[in-house]
C-alpha cells in the first residue's frame, strides 16, 4: 500500500510539474509575440514618419530650387 502511494504521488507531482512549466513555456511564447507584434507596429510607424520627413525635404528642394 506504501509503495501504491508513493507512486501516486510521484506520478500527481510529475504531471502537475509536466502541466506548470508547460503554461509557463507557453505564456514565454505568447509574451514573444506580443512583443514582436509591438515592435513591428513601432518599426511601421517610424518608417512612416521617415517617409513624412524625406517628402517635407523634397518639398522643400523644390521650392529652393524650381526647375
Amino acid at each position: 500500500m506504501k509503495i501504491l502511494k508513493l507512486t501516486l504521488t510521484v506520478l500527481f507531482t510529475s504531471i502537475l510539474l509536466t502541466a506548470c512549466s508547460s503554461k509557463v513555456q507557453t505564456r514565454v511564447v505568447e509574451s514573444n509575440k506580443e512583443d514582436v507584434s509591438e515592435l513591428l507596429k513601432k518599426l511601421i510607424q517610424k518608417e512612416q514618419e521617415i517617409n513624412k520627413l524625406n517628402q517635407t525635404l523634397e518639398d522643400c528642394k523644390e521650392i529652393k530650387d524650381p526647375k
